[in-house]
């Protein structure tokens, strides 16, 4: 694989472990890409601040690092703040959204920010909190970078100042949640997706925003082409740019729509797969 040129990794249930954690191990391997003359950026669901903590536990916030946040929607050249952005949501698809959610009793999350708006009703909430650990509640008992509402129009001033939304997100028990998901992506407006990234979590976004059309962008800023990309993944969100890079490696834990869009499959997160991989074929 000497053509690679860039590598890009998702981080949840990717490149840091069931605590959350860089390893050091992966922290060793992704320094010594640059001694290769091998580019590298982060490409996560998660906001600025969230992949920037990640960056900085793997000491990569620093000049010729990126970011690629919020599915795409958002790309990052280190270490500056700046971005580069794609449109987003208007309040009127937001309300689509919304009563598509109530419909199938889904929590609704609105990710601002500043902070992230959440209307749940008690019957959906009970629902949810059966059989879901205490992490995947936070939303609804942690306050402080939450704030519940009772419906969309209680922060239609948000959208009247011009404040972008960055995401909505459909959150519910885990085994109703794949249950229900077939049927929310057939309800929903046919430009948008429905992506499961994790255990009772469905992000939406428009479907002209995503990680392979971001990643694909920001490699071409370098001069490097879509096949001397390597990405790494492990959910729905991740599936558009394992499709278009050169050699798209699936997790051991992926989901297995994913496993099924990759070229190769690694060890699973816990398992350090993707420092692995990358000594293995890159260094």
């Amino acid at each position: 694989m000497k053509n690679i040129k860039l590598v890009a990794s998702d981080v949840d249930g990717t490149l840091i472990n069931n605590e959350y954690k860089v390893t050091p191990y992966t922290k060793e391997v992704v320094s010594k890409l640059k001694d290769k003359g091998i580019e590298f950026v982060i490409a996560t669901g998660r906001a600025h601040d969230s992949a920037l903590e990640v960056a900085n536990d793997l000491d990569i916030n620093k000049d010729g690092y990126g970011l690629i946040c919020l599915n795409g929607l958002r790309t990052y050249s280190l270490p500056l703040d700046t971005y580069e952005a794609f449109p987003t949501m208007t309040y009127e698809e937001c309300e689509t959204m919304e009563v598509l959610g109530q419909k199938y009793h889904m929590g609704i999350l609105y990710c601002f920010d500043d902070v992230i708006y959440f209307q749940m009703d008690e019957i959906a909430y009970l629902d949810y909190t059966i059989g879901m650990k205490a992490d995947s509640v936070r939303y609804f008992n942690d306050k402080s970078d939450s704030e519940e509402i009772k419906n969309l129009k209680d922060i239609k001033h948000r959208f009247d100042k011009g404040d972008p939304i960055q995401k909505i997100v459909y959150v519910q028990s885990d085994d109703f949640m794949n249950l229900i998901t077939p049927r929310i992506k057939k309800d929903l407006d046919p430009n948008y997706d429905a992506l499961l990234v994790g255990q009772g979590w469905l992000e939406l976004m428009p479907k002209s925003i995503t990680k392979g059309s971001a990643l694909l962008k920001y490699a071409e800023s370098l001069g490097i082409k879509p096949e001397e990309i390597m990405a790494f993944g492990d959910a729905e969100n991740d599936i558009s740019m394992l499709k278009v890079v050169g050699h798209g490696v699936a997790m051991g834990n992926a989901m297995p729509s994913v496993k099924a869009v990759a070229k190769d499959i690694t060890d699973t997160n816990y398992e350090d797969g993707v420092a692995k991989y990358i000594a293995k074929h890159l260094l």
